[in-house]
C-alpha cells in the first residue's frame, strides 16, 4: 500500500491545501502510550452511531470510509497508512455517520477522549502541539467541504467544453434580416417545419397504432437532410454574432418540435448539470425509441440512430473486447488485476468484461463518479451479472482528483481508464488527468483515454440542436497531448467501427 498523508474525516474529503504534518517527534512521544488494535481486512473499525470520543491513527494498512445507499455500498474515502481521522467527532461527540472498515490488514492506534485528556496533565506541551495540529486539520477539511458542498453540481460546473449556450431569446436586430444567412436558416427552418406538418398528417391518415417502415422511413429522410444542412450552413457562416442570431432563431423556432423525442429533451434540459450523464447513456444503451405520439417516438428513434449515437454503443464493444485483450496479456503474471474506471457512469464494458472473464477472481475494480445516483444504478442494475471480481464504488469528483485536490490511498493500478470524461475537458484539464493517471499506474501499465474525433458528422446537431457540446479532437491532438506527459510517444490511438470514438492506449514504462 502506498504510504500517503490523508488527514480525511469522516466525510471522506480532503482539503485542497491539508494541514500540515504533525512532528515527528510528538507522534514519537503520543503514540507508543496506545497500544495498537489488528484489524483484518474486512472487519468493521468503526460503525454508525458509535460514540465519537476517539482519534484513530493508521500505522499500516488502510481503511474505507463507506456510506450505505439502498443497499449499495459506496466508498466516500480510502484513508492509507500513517494517517489520522476522527477528530471532527472528537471534538464535537456527535456519533460517527459513516462505517469505516478495514480495506486490508490493518494495524489502528485509537487516541480515546480520556488519554488525550491525561495526556493534558501530563505533558501540556505536546498536547497543544497535539490539539493544534487537530484544529487546523480540521479547519483545513472544512475550507475543502465549503468550496465543495455540493459534489455533482461542482463536477458539473467543471466539465469546461464548449460556449455558454444563451437561454434567453434575443429579438433579432434589423441587419440580421439582411444577410444571406438569414435566408439560409429561415429557408431550413421553414422546410422542417412543412416536412413534419406532412409527416404529422401521414401520421393521422395512418390507422395502424404502432409505428410503420413507411413512416419510419418518411422521418429518417426528413431528419437525414436536416442534418446535412445544418452542416452546410454552419460552414458557410463568415461573422459569429451573425451566426449566433441566426442559431438561437433556428432553435427557438424548431424547440417544440425537437423536444418531442425523450434523448433530445435530456440532452438540453441537463437534469444532473450536463448532458452525457449515465441515465443518457443508458437511453443510448437500451435503443429504445421513446417520446410523444408518433412523431415524439420517430424523432427518437433517429436520434437513437445517428452516428454520434452508434458511436457510443460501438465503444462499449469495443472497449470491453480492449480489457480483455489487455487482462489476458498480464493475467499469467499476477494473482490481482486492478482496474480503475474514472467518470464510470454505469460502467457496461466494465461488466461486459467481468462477466465474460473466466478469471474473473483476479479482478478488483475500482469505479469511480462525483455522482452518487450513478454509483447505486450501477450496483442495482448492472452489477447483477454472476462473477467473482472484487468491485468498489468510489465517489469523487474526477477533475478535483486529476488536479491533485483529493487524494485516496489505492493500490498501484495495472489498467486506468476513462471512456467519456475528456469530451468535456479542455486541454490543460486533459494533460492533468493523464499526469495523475501515469501516478496511479504500476510500471508497465496501461492507461486508456475515449475521446469523440473531429470527424463527427452529427457535431453541428448536438451543439446547436441539442445543447450537447463536446470538445472533439483528431488522432493527432490527441498524440500531441499525451507526449507532453511521461508517458511520451509510447501511444496509439484507434477509432471503433463507426470511426467516431477514438481511444489512445499510452503505457508506462516498465521499472
Amino acid at each position: 500500500m502506498e504510504s500517503k498523508q490523508n488527514n480525511f474525516s469522516e466525510s471522506g474529503k480532503t482539503p485542497d491545501q491539508a494541514a500540515p504534518p504533525i512532528p515527528d517527534q510528538v507522534l514519537q512521544r503520543v503514540l507508543p502510550m496506545v497500544p495498537p488494535a489488528e484489524h483484518p481486512a474486512g472487519s468493521v473499525v468503526v460503525v454508525p452511531g458509535a460514540r465519537a470520543k476517539s482519534v484513530y491513527y493508521v500505522e499500516s494498512g488502510s481503511v474505507e470510509v463507506l456510506h450505505n445507499l439502498q443497499g449499495t455500498r459506496i466508498t466516500v474515502a480510502i484513508i492509507g497508512q500513517n494517517s489520522f481521522f476522527g477528530e471532527i467527532g472528537f471534538f464535537d461527540g456527535i456519533s460517527r455517520v459513516r462505517e469505516i472498515r478495514a480495506s486490508e490488514d490493518s494495524r489502528i492506534r485509537v487516541l480515546d477522549y480520556e488519554f488525550i485528556c491525561e495526556l493534558g496533565k501530563k505533558d501540556p506541551e505536546v498536547y497543544s502541539e497535539f490539539i493544534t495540529f487537530l484544529a487546523r486539520s480540521i479547519c483545513a477539511k472544512f475550507r475543502g467541504l465549503v468550496e465543495e458542498r455540493e459534489p455533482l453540481a461542482a463536477y458539473a460546473a467543471s466539465l469546461s467544453a464548449g460556449r455558454k449556450l444563451s437561454k434567453v431569446s434575443r429579438p433579432l436586430p434589423a441587419k440580421f434580416v439582411e444577410t444571406k444567412e438569414w435566408l439560409m436558416i429561415n429557408q431550413i427552418v421553414e422546410r422542417l417545419k412543412a416536412d413534419f406538418f406532412d409527416l404529422s398528417h401521414r401520421i393521422q391518415a395512418e390507422s395502424s397504432p404502432e409505428v410503420t417502415p413507411a413512416e419510419t422511413e418518411a422521418c429518417t429522410a426528413v431528419l437525414d437532410r436536416f442534418n446535412d444542412e445544418l452542416n452546410d450552413f454552419e460552414s458557410q457562416i463568415q461573422d459569429p454574432e451573425i451566426g449566433e442570431f441566426a442559431w438561437g432563431f433556428m432553435f427557438k423556432e424548431l424547440f417544440p418540435f425537437l423536444m418531442r423525442g425523450r434523448m433530445a429533451e435530456r440532452a438540453y434540459y441537463k437534469p444532473k448539470g450536463y448532458a452525457g450523464d449515465y441515465l443518457m447513456m443508458e437511453m443510448l444503451y437500451a435503443n429504445e425509441p421513446k417520446g410523444d405520439g408518433k412523431l415524439g417516438l420517430l424523432m427518437d428513434a433517429w436520434f437513437l440512430g445517428i452516428t454520434g449515437a452508434r458511436a457510443v454503443r460501438s465503444r462499449r464493444a469495443l472497449l470491453s473486447a480492449k480489457l480483455a485483450e489487455i487482462f489476458s496479456e498480464k493475467a499469467l503474471q499476477t494473482s490481482r488485476f486492478r482496474i480503475l474506471d474514472l467518470a464510470c457512469g454505469s460502467c457496461r464494458e466494465l461488466f461486459d468484461f467481468i462477466g465474460a472473464c473466466p478469471e474473473s477472481e483476479k479482478i478488483e475494480a475500482v469505479c469511480m463518479d462525483a455522482d452518487i445516483a450513478a454509483l447505486e444504478y450501477t450496483n442495482r442494475h448492472v452489477n447483477v451479472i454472476p462473477h467473482r471480481a472484487g468491485v468498489k464504488f468510489l465517489q469523487e469528483n474526477v477533475v478535483r482528483w486529476a488536479l491533485g485536490r483529493t487524494r485516496h490511498g489505492l493500490e498501484p493500478q495495472d489498467l486506468v481508464y476513462s471512456v467519456g470524461l475528456t469530451d468535456y475537458l479542455d486541454d490543460r484539464l486533459f494533460v492533468a488527468l493523464v499526469k495523475r493517471c501515469y501516478k496511479e499506474l504500476k510500471p508497465g501499465g496501461m492507461f486508456i483515454v475515449g475521446n469523440f474525433g473531429d470527424g463527427n458528422p452529427n457535431r453541428v446537431l448536438m451543439d446547436r440542436v441539442m445543447s450537447w457540446s463536446l470538445i472533439h479532437r483528431s488522432p493527432e491532438q490527441m498524440k500531441q497531448l499525451i507526449a507532453s506527459t511521461p508517458f511520451g510517444e509510447r501511444v496509439q490511438v484507434i477509432s471503433e467501427e463507426e470511426g467516431v470514438n477514438l481511444f489512445a492506449f499510452a503505457h508506462k514504462p516498465e521499472d
